[in-house]
């Protein structure tokens, strides 16, 4: 809850901060006082809008609230974002004699900044990377050698609007790909289960050899609105599931399934959403491993911190996660990557190792809060399973 006044507090003070030091240097353009009227009002009205998703957040009451709190917000960015890029550059004014190329330097920046948002928001929303990971695992059974497990995250269906095609481009990738086993690792909508109903069809049509297995996210609990009573919320959570088993997945919750080929088997297991204290928090490892004793593990848990804290402990040879979404912001520029991601999740996107346990974070499909991606395109991950090498 301090987070979220944090960032209530912090939006408003953003908007007013910025459109003071833009009124500053704008000012000798808006002589005419019905000018400074309108461009005061226009100020006002985004901050209602802040309080007013504020205020709503915690009382939606159906799915469609997502998809226009998302156009708000990519209206505010679009507003902010570009004035912010222009007053970055002005200000150097103050430190340099003043020069006719920093204004017009100051209006590129502004300039490319808008339409990077704008193709980020659009056309960016589905530009899918495929991302190949080798995993070396120790004691992979031979008939799993190069196991192809195409993993998907976060796609928090919830967002978009019905006409959407990213959901449709994305089934078609992961075919072509020729899975083994397709796995998501959570956060399949935003709140309300009738969200994923749209979509039951395009995820039906999505073909593994092995099977498709799915685990609960911190979002799919429904946790982020005020239910009428504990009954309403576990009455979402059952159609939710009863909505994942007809798009052909099966939940695993605090649950596993073995994987048989010839004589060889591989266990999927997969836990519940699980958050630190004082978050609600599901899952439980131990219960999901139990009858899986010398068999290679491969974990689905949501929350990557999940690894670090419980699970490193266990006989879980590979554990997939998501959740981080790597922000939906970043660079990317051959081997270098940088994302505010780093900042808050020790392991934020890619494969991290300890010992002979190891983990993989994907940056997701979908988004939330804001409509888009920045450099991190939505990714599909395929992961091949292999015999360790040492």
């Amino acid at each position: 809850m301090k987070t979220v006044t944090a960032i209530f507090i912090s939006g408003i003070l953003f908007i007013l901060l910025v459109d003071l030091l833009f009124y500053r240097v704008t000012r000798s353009r808006l002589r005419a006082r019905w000018t400074r009227w309108l461009y005061w009002s226009v100020s006002l009205l985004f901050v209602a809008g802040i309080v007013g998703y504020h205020a709503a957040m915690p009382r939606l009451t159906g799915p469609g609230a997502y998809f226009w709190m998302g156009r708000g917000m990519l209206l505010l960015l679009l507003y902010y974002l570009p004035r912010c890029s222009y007053l970055a550059v002005t200000l150097l004014s103050l430190f340099l004699k003043q020069r006719p190329w920093i204004k017009r330097t100051a209006a590129i920046l502004a300039a490319l900044t808008f339409f990077t948002l704008l193709y980020s928001t659009t056309i960016g929303r589905y530009q899918y990377q495929i991302v190949h990971v080798e995993v070396e695992i120790p004691g992979l059974p031979a008939a799993f050698n190069e196991l192809r497990v195409v993993q998907l995250t976060d796609l928090h269906l919830g967002s978009y609007g019905k006409s959407y095609p990213g959901i449709r481009k994305m089934v078609e990738k992961v075919n072509a790909l020729q899975p083994d086993v397709v796995v998501i690792t959570g956060d399949v909508i935003n709140n309300f289960a009738p969200e994923l109903l749209p979509w039951i069809d395009a995820l039906r049509k999505i073909n593994a050899r092995l099977g498709k297995y799915a685990v609960t996210g911190n979002h799919d609990h429904g946790d982020y609105t005020r239910w009428p009573s504990p009954e309403a919320k576990e009455a979402n959570l059952r159609r939710f599931f009863q909505y994942m088993e007809a798009s052909g997945f099966r939940m695993l919750n605090d649950a596993n399934q073995p994987l048989a080929i010839g004589e060889d088997t591989l266990y999927i297991c997969g836990v519940r959403n699980w958050r630190k204290a004082p978050l609600p928090s599901y899952g439980n490892v131990e219960r999901a491993l139990q009858g899986t004793d010398g068999h290679v593990v491969v974990l689905l848990s949501h929350d990557p911190a999940y690894w670090r804290e419980e699970v490193i402990h266990h006989p879980v040879a590979l554990t997939l996660s998501g959740h981080t979404h790597a922000m939906q912001m970043g660079i990317q520029i051959g081997n270098y990557r940088w994302t505010p991601a780093k900042y808050f999740f020790p392991e934020y996107n890619g494969l991290y190792a300890r010992d002979d346990k190891q983990l993989y974070v994907s940056r997701g499909i979908g988004y939330l809060g804001f409509p888009g991606r920045i450099g991190m395109r939505p990714e599909i991950t395929v992961l091949q399973l292999t015999h360790s090498k040492r």
